[in-house]
This record gives C-alpha cells, sequence and structure tokens, in this order.
C-alpha cells in the first residue's frame, strides 16, 4: 500500500513539473535561457520527497556552476498483526538527511538542465518492537543501524522564470554502505534466520535508495 501511494504521488510530480514542456509559451513564456545565471542564489522549499519534506539552498560559484544544500525530514509509525493475530509489530522510522552537492548546468545544451554530485549526513532510525496483543508486554525490539555518511548522484532540472520564481524536479540516488541490525529478544522469544531475513528485506524494501523531488522556490541577489 505504502509503495501504491508513493507511485502515486511520483506519477502527480512528474505530470505538475513537466507541464512547462507541453505547454511552454501559455505556463512559462516568461521564462528565458539565461534566467538561472542571472542570479546569484536560490532558495526552494522541497514540497513531495521519499525522504521528506524539508529546504534547498543554492549559491552561483560561478556560470553553470552551483554548491548546492539541502536538508530534510521525515517520520511515521507503521503496524501489522502477525498471521496468527497473537501479536503486533509497530515499526517507528525518523529520517533526516543533510546534502553538500555541487551542480553543474548543461544550459548550452538543455536549458537549466543539470547533474549534481557530494556527499550526504544522514541521521535515520528505524525500531520494530513486537508486543503481545493480550497483554501488550514487548516481546522483542529490531533496530536498524544505518551509516551516517555516504554520497549521492543525482539529475534534475530548473524552471525560472525572468522574475525569479522556479520549480524544480530532481532525481537522486543515494550510495552509502548496507546498514546493520541488532535484535533485542525477551526471554523466551526467538527470531531465527528466516525471521532476521523477512525484517531485514522488509527494511531494505522500504528504505528509500532513489528518491524524485519537488521543489519550489525563488532566485534573487542580495
Amino acid at each position: 500500500m505504502r509503495e501504491n501511494r508513493s507511485l502515486i504521488k511520483i506519477v502527480r510530480i512528474i505530470i505538475f513539473c513537466f507541464v512547462p514542456l507541453l505547454f511552454p509559451k501559455s505556463v512559462w513564456s516568461i521564462e528565458n535561457s539565461s534566467s538561472l545565471n542571472n542570479k546569484t542564489y536560490q532558495i526552494q522549499t522541497i514540497v513531495l520527497s521519499s525522504l521528506g519534506s524539508g529546504l534547498s539552498l543554492s549559491y552561483k560559484f560561478k556560470n553553470n556552476i552551483w554548491l548546492n544544500l539541502d536538508t530534510q525530514s521525515t517520520s511515521g509509525t507503521m503496524s501489522r498483526n502477525s498471521s496468527d493475530g497473537l501479536t503486533r509489530e509497530d515499526v517507528d522510522y525518523d529520517f533526516q538527511t543533510t546534502y553538500l552537492n555541487g551542480r553543474y548546468y548543461f544550459d548550452k545544451i538543455f536549458n537549466n538542465l543539470f547533474i549534481q554530485t557530494g556527499i550526504l549526513s544522514r541521521n535515520w532510525d528505524t525500531k520494530s518492537v513486537t508486543k503481545n496483543n493480550e497483554n501488550n508486554q514487548k516481546r522483542a525490539v529490531y533496530t536498524t543501524n544505518y551509516p551516517r555518511n555516504g554520497f549521492n548522484f543525482g539529475i534534475g532540472k530548473n524552471w525560472v522564470s525572468t522574475n525569479g520564481f522556479s520549480a524544480g524536479l530532481y532525481l537522486v540516488r543515494i550510495i552509502s554502505s548496507e546498514p546493520s541490525f541488532t535484535y533485542d529478544l525477551e526471554e523466551g522469544w526467538k527470531c531465527e534466520i528466516s525471521c532476521k531475513s523477512d525484517y531485514e528485506g522488509t527494511v531494505q524494501r522500504y528504505t528509500p535508495t532513489n528518491s524524485v523531488y519537488l521543489n519550489i522556490g525563488y532566485n534573487f541577489d542580495l
């Protein structure tokens, strides 16, 4: 179900952001090829992303080369009952991610299209608590230990109008080592190889590594 909701969001983002390509005269007729490089700073709100909302700040180092800092966060809880209904698993997640990137714009080839690469710092926590449905007694805690640092690589496009308003659509991939796992079991509770494999496979399946971003903001000079 979560995968379906994410897919619907991505489709909506793509439809919204590519309207300017389909109707360039009626929607973004005030855009010109040098609008991005005419301004020194860019501030954008990360409206939609699988890693949550946040803020994006950019500085023009020189023509076609920008430095970028992004920060975003998301958190929530998912619950599911076991097949026999005797236990319940509550999964809490809290993802805080910060990127420091360099962006290169291919303005002579594709207007305002860029590639980015850089480092990332993340404070990601995922904890699964299994409880007895009859007495709510805790039986096990499974914790995912994510690496704190990594790299990112992405591609995107900014639409910048002559009055400074901007919108962006980006695809970013996170590159880092695999997480480790900790299993804290109460007396009488077992988690064998198949149990651990099921949990770790679920974590890997729902942990974002590729993310689509929709940003809206403003380009300006001080």
